[in-house]
């Protein structure tokens, strides 16, 4: 017999439905993210209280018809580590590094131009650097890297930096 994929979740009482509701009408962003993201149903998962993919459950809408969820038959054994978890932590992002150089000398800010180009690839590395593209912990703790390899041992500081959820 092959199942249609649609199982049935039902909210706890009505109070929970009630600050779901209140909650919807502020975040239309993260409403209109819910409908785009991977949602994970398992309230019994252990770290379900501190998944992004599980806490962006409460952004659903009737609106969106059709779902990404993770398959039921796909959750982890209880006390396996589950491959699908994101932390609902935002993390700081950092934009932009025009004037990363400007205090540099030359033969050290071509060289970890050329190693950071060589790493991020020519096109991306330009969108990371004008603020097209944002960079995420692990990638500016990857340019500081680069310039401690290189002898630059000043402060890195990003353009802006902002506080964002690691979709």
């Amino acid at each position: 017999m092959m199942s249609t994929g649609f199982f049935h979740v039902p909210l706890q009482d009505k109070t929970y439905s009630l600050k779901f509701e209140q909650r919807m009408e502020n975040n239309s962003e993260l409403n209109n993210r819910a409908a785009q993201y991977t949602l994970c149903f398992n309230a019994q998962c252990s770290k379900a209280e501190s998944c992004l993919r599980h806490s962006m459950t409460q952004y659903n809408t009737a609106q969106n018809a059709r779902l990404s969820v993770i398959n039921p038959l796909c959750y982890p054994a209880a006390g396996k580590e589950c491959p699908h978890f994101r932390t609902n932590k935002k993390v700081r992002v950092a934009w932009g590094f025009k004037t990363l150089y400007d205090n540099m000398p030359a033969r050290i800010s071509h060289a970890i131009h050329l190693n950071l180009e060589a790493i991020f690839r020519h096109s991306p590395y330009y969108r990371y650097r004008n603020q097209k593209l944002g960079l995420t912990p692990k990638q500016q703790e990857c340019i500081r890297q680069v310039c401690k390899k290189h002898g630059w041992n000043e402060e890195i500081v990003f353009d802006r930096y902002t506080e964002e959820y690691e979709w």
